[in-house]
């Protein structure tokens, strides 16, 4: 194939590079570190061979062009994209070669009726050189903006309620945006969504009062920690201040941070006692260069278990005999020597590869104990392995959850439709309350995960399909003995949202009675939301959803941003319930608020 499926890199807010591609060396003279472009002669990076296509069509989306660019034989390195729908885009190759041959076969192209056009394109400049050279002071980021505590809890300083105030009305404020764009979007129904206006103070829909958590500090049982130089050039595990792209290579210590729990802190302090302790450098994010990289921690809060896996930079170590002793070495520690306290559940090693055509992933191997861990929601057990997605916050979940089924409101004759179901989790807690539960999800480690946990809580009345969901949601709807009672659909889709396809077979299925919207990032799923709601047309030709109702839901505690938001839609046609759900905070906070929608009965089936 073609081009690799992962290597598609957006552009946002003019930042153009998360981290450097590989350029190798061990740094050069005092000009070249001053030199914005210098990483091009240090070593191999596709920027050198990038082209930018423009003239794209209104609508398209990343996945589209990727399958266009290996359906056309473009041996092409990754695709990156300033924001969605954008009219341009950079695609980067391997070689002279490659580029122009890109070049040749996209310029003058014609695609969903545009003519494209493609010429080469300069290289990105190094962002972390750049911010130095606008400080005027090499070997600094600039003005630091804020302390580590500053950037991981940004509402600290507020108390717990000002900070559910805040939330409610960011909430507001996204679904006021919404009615507007919906509006604009929507002649046929200015109407209907003007008198909405009227009835709930300018809001699409009733807005419930934010739901808050039960844990507010020490609640992440999952953690990503970098591995690298503090202020005073010291080995340390813990975050940066901002990513590379924002001209930051600093890592700070997180002892002093509220939302970790004090195992994960000890966890960290033992792992930064073996880096210091270890010949091995740690990894320096403009070089390239370096070992340790990565400490990704998973704890239980209801089994106290805790999973390990150290990440190490594959380009330095690779497979040798180097790297068979360090794994020994990391075993070890955690088993016989200072770091065994921490009674390690599992530990894993893991290989951090560029994400290429020849590296799709990173290797893992476990090193010590169990390949999983186990945590509990609603009294279920879940199975959670390395790359499993499970809630960050624990109590928060069963919060989330209530609220699903709350606004799901199911019976013993209701199938719900579990979309994007990941590792189960939603759909094996409604089981008990609904007839039977079909989930699809893309990811097969994920279903796998899903079908053991459904296994190991005695639960029979769900089933898992691993594939696209638009390939599935039509023949589910046709199983016998679906269409014929209340059909429920749970939609939880990645921060992007769901593909139009799936969106389209949704509105297609005239016996589909309700549907809930999960959304990990609002303001990046509104098309969605309109698509559900928009007119009946040629594409979409399922009687349109009308927003009946919202819930926030704050899932972390002193984060400024989130990283999941949950939509939950309870879709029967002609009738929308929204409810809004505030679910996970990550280490650099965003602005965006979290939210949920519930779309309720549509009528005219």
């Amino acid at each position: 194939m073609s081009g690799g499926e992962e290597n598609i890199e957006k552009i946002m807010d003019g930042e153009e590079v998360e981290e450097k591609e590989e350029v190798g060396g061990e740094g050069g003279p005092e000009e070249e570190q001053k030199d914005e472009f210098a990483y091009i002669n240090q070593g191999f990076t596709s920027e050198i061979f990038k082209i930018e296509v423009r003239n794209l069509p209104k609508h398209y989306g990343v996945g589209e062009l990727r399958k266009l660019l290996q359906k056309l034989n473009l041996d092409f390195a990754k695709v990156k994209l300033v924001k969605k729908n954008n009219p341009w885009v950079y695609i980067c190759f391997r070689s002279t070669e490659t580029r122009d041959e890109g070049i040749r076969v996209l310029n003058g192209m014609k695609w969903k009726g545009c003519e494209l056009a493609a010429s080469e394109a300069k290289p990105a400049p190094d962002p972390l050189v750049r911010k130095r050279n606008a400080a005027g002071q090499e070997g600094t980021a600039g003005k630091r903006p804020r302390t580590i505590a500053e950037c991981t809890t940004a509402l600290a300083h507020l108390s717990y309620e000002e900070q559910l105030k805040q939330k409610q009305s960011e909430v507001e404020n996204l679904l006021k945006k919404f009615s507007g764009e919906h509006w604009h979007a929507c002649r046929s129904q200015r109407e209907e969504i003007e008198a909405a206006r009227r009835e709930f103070d300018g809001l699409p829909c009733k807005l419930e009062t934010i739901r808050g958590s039960p844990l507010i500090s020490g609640y992440r049982n999952k953690c990503e920690f970098s591995v690298g130089k503090d202020s005073n050039g010291d080995d340390t595990v813990g975050f940066r201040l901002g990513s590379y792209n924002m001209g930051f290579v600093e890592v700070c210590p997180v002892d002093e941070l509220k939302h970790i729990p004090d195992r994960v802190k000890m966890a960290v302090r033992l792992f930064q006692q073996f880096v210091r302790s270890s010949k091995h450098d740690v990894f320096n994010p403009e070089q390239q260069t370096g070992v340790f990289r990565q400490l990704v921690t998973r704890l239980s809060f209801t089994t106290n278990e805790i999973m390990l896996i150290v990440g190490i930079n594959g380009k330095t170590l690779g497979d040798g005999e180097e790297a068979q002793e360090l794994k020994k070495s990391i075993r070890e520690f955690f088993t016989e020597k200072e770091g065994k306290i921490l009674n390690v559940t599992s530990l894993f090693h893991q290989q951090m590869m560029k994400k290429d055509k020849d590296n799709k992933k990173d290797t893992l191997e476990l090193l010590h104990g169990k390949p999983h861990i186990t945590d509990e929601i609603h009294g279920l057990k879940f199975r959670i392995s390395p790359e499993s997605f499970f809630q960050i916050n624990t109590p928060a979940a069963e919060v989330l959850y209530n609220s699903i089924i709350e606004l799901g409101a199911v019976t013993k004759d209701t199938t719900v439709l579990d979309i994007c179901c990941g590792a189960g989790t939603i759909g094996i807690c409604f089981a008990k309350y609904c007839k039977r539960v079909l989930g699809v999800e893309i990811i097969e480690e994920a279903v796998k995960d899903a079908k053991f946990n459904a296994e190991t809580n005695n639960i029979d009345n769900v089933e898992f399909f691993a594939g696209n969901a638009d390939d599935f949601i039509f023949s589910l709807m046709n199983r016998p003995g679906v269409s014929d009672g209340d059909v429920l659909a749970v939609v939880d889709p990645p921060r992007a949202g769901i593909h139009v396809k799936s969106l389209t077979q949704l509105r297609n299925a005239r016996k589909l009675n309700r549907l809930i919207y999960v959304s990990c990032k609002p303001k990046f799923v509104t098309r969605n939301w309109l698509d559900l709601m928009r007119p009946c047309s040629k594409t979409m030709k399922g009687a349109p959803f009308k927003l009946k109702k919202a819930l926030a839901k704050k899932y972390s505690c002193e984060v400024e941003g989130c990283k999941k938001s949950y939509i939950i839609g309870d879709h029967l046609r002609r009738h929308v319930r929204v409810s809004h759900e505030v679910i996970e905070s990550e280490e650099i906070p965003c602005t965006a608020p979290d939210c949920g929608m519930i779309f309720t009965t549509r009528s005219n089936m």
